[in-house]
């Protein structure tokens, strides 16, 4: 059965600071934490009942994957993003899903379409509930859904790395109006997914992603 991002525990056997890296990620895409934001270690340690040694590992990590950078004299904040580099990862994302979605096809099982169209009904709720942060993260999920079928450990974790970024940005620039239009896309996608019409579904998705980043 599939477990959603964040709900595993110690996936792919995770050291430590990896652990912390998913909690500041996930602080960071739920709006807790934003764009110049200072991360301060003292609070992150106090937080998780660790020591600095981890959470400062923790942020470096971050620093290398451009998500977090580091100031002199203020330390580590929250990073922001150039048009380049947000362009640079939609596009890699929405290659890794349409790979994604290729693997997939033969996977299909009643079960499996079951599971997924609970993972959709979770983001209907969502989008009705008009909680924007919950609303984007069941959809992450359901991109994440396809990529969990493939069974490719690879795959997840480049998928996982190239997401984080984009849905940072999606956190802040989704609006009223590009929900509407991104959940339109969003739904296009599902139904085709569950229709095995790979080539719409891809068509779907980039047109999901754009509108979610735009």
């Amino acid at each position: 059965m599939y477990k959603e991002q964040g709900n595993e525990t110690n996936p792919f056997g995770e050291s430590l600071a990896k652990q912390i890296y998913r909690h500041i990620l996930k602080l960071i895409i739920e709006g807790k934490l934003q764009s110049g934001d200072k991360i301060v270690e003292e609070e992150i340690s106090k937080t998780l009942n660790t020591s600095r040694a981890p959470v400062r590992e923790a942020l470096y990590l971050l620093q290398v994957d451009g998500i977090v950078e580091r100031i002199p004299r203020r330390g580590s904040v929250v990073k922001s993003f150039t048009q380049k580099e947000i362009d640079d990862y939609l596009k890699t994302t929405v290659h890794l899903i349409g790979f994604g979605i290729d693997q997939s096809s033969e996977r299909w099982t009643e079960a499996n379409q079951k599971e997924f169209r609970g993972l959709f009904k979770e983001v209907e709720e969502a989008y009705n509930s008009n909680e924007l942060v919950d609303f984007q993260l069941r959809s992450e999920q359901l991109f994440r859904y396809i990529i969990f079928l493939t069974d490719n450990k690879a795959l997840i974790r480049f998928y996982d790395e190239a997401n984080h970024i984009l849905s940072v940005f999606a956190q802040v620039q989704m609006n009223k109006e590009t929900k509407v239009s991104f959940y339109k896309e969003l739904s296009s996608f599902a139904t085709a997914i569950l229709q095995n019409d790979c080539a719409k579904a891809k068509v779907h998705v980039q047109r999901a992603i754009e509108e979610g980043a735009r």
